[in-house]
Parts: structure tokens; sequence; C-alpha cells
């Protein structure tokens, strides 16, 4: 029962947005409408708002997304009238529109105005339920023991202090959030009044895990019981954040509200995050059907070596990355699927998990990814345009050393071997696989062309959820007989497990990201980037050390906090330096990038055993292999990146 209520709870508050987006478009659809049928629309919404009382001048409320379509309706309808017309005019005008206002005219109003209405008030409520939604998937989180930590417990001692710990950082967020609520007025008390009562909880349920442990006490040998080190790396990043904060606010600032604030600037990006939550949704959804099985279907024929599939699978999964906008959440969406196919291709259990982890790190340089978007937005010397132009070739170039880095490290022939029959059984994978692809075009199209709208970085959060919603629903007809791995789809198909899971997953993030954004604020308000000298010599010796600078900070944040910190502290150190703005973004994103494969954090290594945690095995080949054998799955991430990093950093300064 209390699954149930979480689960749907969590699958509440992500249908608002999704019911917000569509009522936005549909409202902002009709209202185009509206002014192709009758071209004095805008004066008819005006007598259906306000009677014979309006002016010209008046105006509904209405979404940011169509005051500008509204107000070129209205320039339409009232071009007609003279530069000495007055209001008596427009109101004789108005008056003649409601003596011939038709019941058509009159409901098609009146439904366009109700959406408005909608639109509106859920547009308000987007910051709250944003924090709703971390806090609920916070509550799945912490009730699965889901957070994200370098190491997982393995005994009491390590699960008490995890549990432990987490009651200590929430708990300073709580008193944070107790300073600031005497500050805050309207809808942002209100805000407070949930991270207090909602941080509240979470420590409550951690209680609630200490009295019932997964480990029992006492029970565990004496090589089983770990050392302090092990300890410490089972307490939740998420957590060691908050310590951090907590000291820096709290003991050297004396501001205890100043974690809450920079918490409260979550609510600022509040869409943002809940597209994030969107999208791990989707790769939950898309987890539960069987396209990925039914898309390897396509290639076993082919008997392509395993670790020239890793290759092809990281370069596909580009394109959901470009989307997405951040390579975590690709590898939290997708990584469960593109792990158990490489797996079931006969990759090795360590190439199977870098290519995992790196399935996002190729696609951040890629049109439409909101990444590079925020970039241009903060910085006017750069445009989105010509940030992408040179993505491409920065993908091309990580593409191609993945490539070979693959080759030189291969453990098998890479000589491809098709079966006799590849075509016929392609052929025969790909008739099921097109009714996957058929449905999902369709929803696009019939969304995109019925709203007037595009499927970009802005739309395809709400939209994707749509179509892998239709795939979930006709995929238990589809794989009764021929792929009983799904089974058992008649619980696949159940939404509250898909987003029982996606909220294991989302709490953790989200959690991690929010205090990631207040650890920013340390860096900002302690000024430690002033101890960067402004002048560092050459373009080549300033560009080594922002490198370094930038991948460090990749190893401490999530990208869109990065960005946005090193729009106002390193850009300007690079540009003082004779760094060219196309040059240092380019590098800013290929080193974040490699921060997040590289330990002693590697997030996406991180995340990407935290979705796999499950089919881990104990890998008994690696036994006697040297270090690059033990540690495939983190030194060719680090490789790979790292040769990229080294031609998009100093290809241009040497060559350009």
């Amino acid at each position: 029962m209390w699954r149930k209520i979480v689960s749907w709870s969590v699958l509440f508050f992500l249908f608002v947005p999704l019911i917000q987006s569509g009522a936005q478009l549909v409202q902002a659809r009709l209202l185009g409408l509206g002014g192709s049928i009758w071209p004095e629309y805008a004066m008819i919404r005006n007598v259906c708002m306000a009677g014979l009382t309006a002016t010209g001048d008046q105006r509904a409320e209405v979404s940011e997304s169509d005051s500008e379509l509204l107000e070129e309706l209205d320039m339409g309808s009232t071009a007609k009238q003279s530069s000495s017309s007055g209001p008596t005019e427009t109101q004789l005008e108005l008056a003649k529109l409601a003596a011939n206002l038709t019941w058509t005219q009159a409901t098609y109003c009146g439904i366009e105005r109700r959406l408005s209405w909608i639109t509106i008030f859920a547009t308000d409520y987007i910051p709250m339920t944003m924090v709703v939604l971390l806090l609920v998937a916070g509550t799945v989180s912490t009730t699965r023991r889901y957070h994200i930590a370098l190491r997982n417990p393995e005994n009491f001692r390590e699960e008490f202090v995890t549990e432990l710990s987490q009651i200590v950082a929430n708990l300073i967020v709580l008193v944070s959030a107790a300073y600031m609520l005497p500050l805050q007025k309207g809808v942002e008390a209100q805000i407070q009044v949930l991270w207090i009562s909602g941080l509240a909880f979470l420590s409550f349920l951690n209680l609630y895990n200490l009295r019932h442990p997964v480990f029992a006490p006492g029970k565990e040998s004496e090589e089983k019981k770990g050392n302090f080190a092990h300890i410490l790396l089972c307490i939740p990043l998420y957590c060691w954040m908050a310590f951090v904060c907590g000291l820096y606010f709290f003991v050297l600032e004396h501001h205890p509200a100043g974690l809450a604030i920079y918490l409260q600037k979550l609510t600022a990006h509040a869409t943002l995050y809940i597209q994030i939550g969107l999208y791990v949704w989707t790769g939950i959804l898309l987890r539960d059907t069987s396209l990925g099985h039914r898309f390897f279907d396509l290639l076993n024929p082919w008997k392509l070596p395993s670790e020239l599939m890793a290759v092809i699978i990281v370069v596909v999964a580009a394109l959901p990355t470009a989307y997405s906008g951040a390579s975590g959440i690709v590898v939290l969406a997708l990584g469960a699927t593109i792990f158990t196919e490489l797996r079931r291709a006969g990759a090795t259990q360590e190439r199977a998990l870098a290519a995992t982890a790196m399935s996002g790190s190729l696609g951040v340089v890629l049109p439409p990814c909101l990444l590079v978007v925020i970039v241009a937005s903060l910085n006017l010397d750069v445009t989105t345009d010509e940030l992408f132009h040179w993505g491409w070739r920065v993908f091309a170039v990580s593409s191609s050393l993945f490539l070979l880095v693959s080759w030189f490290t291969r453990k098998e022939s890479w000589k491809i071997r098709p079966a006799a029959d590849a075509w016929q059984q392609t052929w025969k994978a790909f008739k099921p696989f097109s009714i996957y692809m058929l449905v999902s075009v369709s929803i696009v199209l019939i969304i995109v062309l019925g709203l007037g709208t595009h499927f970009d970085e802005h739309t395809a959060p709400y939209i994707l959820p749509l179509a892998m919603l239709a795939l979930l629903s006709i995929d238990y007809k589809l794989s009764k007989s021929s792929h009983p791995i799904t089974e058992p789809a008649r619980e696949a198909v159940k939404l509250s497990r898909t987003s029982y899971d996606a909220g294991s997953h989302l709490g953790a993030l989200l959690l991690l990201m929010g205090l990631s954004a207040c650890m920013g604020g340390v860096f900002e308000r302690s000024e430690v980037i002033n101890l960067f000298p402004t002048q560092l010599g050459s373009p080549i010796s300033a560009m080594v050390v922002l490198t370094i600078a930038l991948v460090i900070i990749g190893m401490l944040m999530d990208p869109y906090g990065a960005v946005i910190l090193v729009s106002v502290t390193l850009y300007p150190i690079a540009k003082a330096n004779g760094i060219h703005p196309l040059n240092f973004w380019m590098t800013a994103l290929v080193s974040f990038e490699l921060g997040y494969l590289t330990p002693p954090v590697a997030l996406n290594h991180l995340l990407t055993k935290h979705v796999v945690r499950e089919l881990l095995v104990k890998d008994t080949t690696l036994d006697g292999k040297g270090f690059l054998g033990r540690h495939e799955h983190i030194v060719i991430p680090i490789v790979v990146l790292f040769l990229t990093l080294l031609v998009t950093a100093f290809g241009p300064i040497l060559f350009g």
C-alpha cells in the first residue's frame, strides 16, 4: 500500500507538467486559429472577458508563450483605426461585436480562455511542483536506500553511518530553510514550508531505516566489517555537499539562511529540473518496453564484435543526449538497457560498464542540446549556430578516437562474420521494430503538426513520455511470445512500477543536483576563484590551467550549475588571455564530461553502477590481470575524453 501511494504520487507530479505544457500548446494553437478564422478575434476575446466596458487596451491574462501572438492579433484587428480614433469608437466597435457575437465564437473563446487560466495557474506553481516532485522522489530513494555514494553499504556499520549521515544532512538543510522562512512571502514562503516538512519526513524515514536495517548488527565477519575509509565512502554524495555547505554558511559566514537561499535558486530553473524528471521517466518507460531488445535484434544477425557494438551504441546514444542536454540523464534513463543488451551481445562486464558510462558523453555538443543553448544565452560572444557548428566536429573527433581506442584495446577479432541468412533475420526483426517506430513517429507528428509546434529541446521532454506510454501499452501484446525477456509484461505495463523506479533514480539525482547548486554558491561567495591570476601568460599556458580547473568543476557539480559558475568566473580569465570564446566553451563542455568520468567522484560511473547494481556479478576473469584489464571500464572513457580534450583545447590554438 505504501509503495502504491508513493508511486502514484510520483506519477501525478510527472503528469502535472505534461498537462500544463499541453494546455499551453493547445491554448496557443487555439489563439492562432481564432485569429485565422476571425480577423477581429483579439477584440472578440476582450468582449468575452469584460463585456461592453472593455477597451481596446484591455487584455486577458495569457501565458508567456502566446502573449506575442495575441499582440499580433490585436494589432491586426485595430490597424484599420485611424490615429484620431478614441475610446468611444473602440467601445462602439466592441458593442457591435457583442451584439453580433455568435454561439460558436462565445464557446470557442470560452474554451480558449479556460485553457489560458489553467496555463497561468500551472505556471505560477511550477516551482512548487518541482520541489514537491523532488521531495516525493527523494522519499522513494530514501525508502529504497538508493542514494548515490562512492560505495554501497555492505554491513551494518556502513549502513548505520549512511542513514545517520542523511539525517544530519537533511537537518542542516532543514535548519537553513527555517532561518529562511521569515524572510519569504507568498509562494516562496510556502516553498520553504515544503522544504522543512519534506526534509523532516525524509529524516523520519532514515530513522525508520535504522530501526529496520538490511544488515543484522553484529553478524558480519571481521573481513566484512570494513575499515573507516570504506565507511566514509558509503556516505551519499549529497550528504558530503550538505556538510561542506553547512560548515561554510553556519560556521564561517554565520549566515545559516545562505544554504537555503542557493537551494531556492533551483526554483528559478524549475522547468529545467522538471524536464530532467520527465527524461528519467521516459528512460524507465523505454526500459520496460522491448524496443531496445528489438533494436539489437537488427544487429545480432551480423555477428558484430561486441567491442564494435559498444562503439555503435555510444555513438547512437549521442542523439538522446542532445535532446536531454546532460550525459548523466541518459545514463540514468538508458543505462540499464544499454548494459543489458551489450552483455547479451557478448561484451565483457568491464566493456559494457565503460560503454554505459560513456553513453551520454559524446552528444552534449550536438544540436539541440539545452546545455549549449544556456551557454549562448549567458555569453553574447558566442551563438548557438557557431557552437553547434564546431560541436559536430568535436563529436566526429570523439567518435573517431573512441573507435581507435577500442581497436587498440580489443580482446577479440573484429572480423564480421554475418549469418548466412543475415538479411532475412534482419528483415524479420525489422517488422515488429517498425511498428514501434511507426507509433513513435506518428505520435510525435500528430502532436507537432496538430499543435503547430516543433520537436526540439523544449518540447521533447513533454512529447517523448506520451510516445513511450503508447509503446508500453502495445508492448504487452507484441512481447507475449517473441520476447519473454520482457516478461512479466503484465507487471511492466503498470504505471506504478515505472513511476516507482523513476522516483528512485530521480530523487537521488535531484537531491545531488540541488546540493551541487549550493556548492556553487560556496565557490562563488568564498571567492576562491579569485586565487586565479588574471594573466596566465600565453594562451597555451592559460588553457592548461583553465582546463584543469574545468575538469575539477566537472567532478564536483552538475553541468547546468557548472556552466553558470564558469560563465562568471573562468570565462573572463580566458578572454583576458586571448583564448577564443568558441575554443573555450567547446573545451569547457568536453572538460565537464571528462570530470564526470574521472575518479575519485566519476559521477557517470556512479550513476552507471546505480542503475545496473542488480545486474552486476563478480567477474572472476579479472583475477591476475593488469591494471588496464581490471579497470577497463574507467580507463577507456578517460583515455577517449582526455585525447578529445587535448584536440579540442589546443588544436585551435596551435593550428588555428
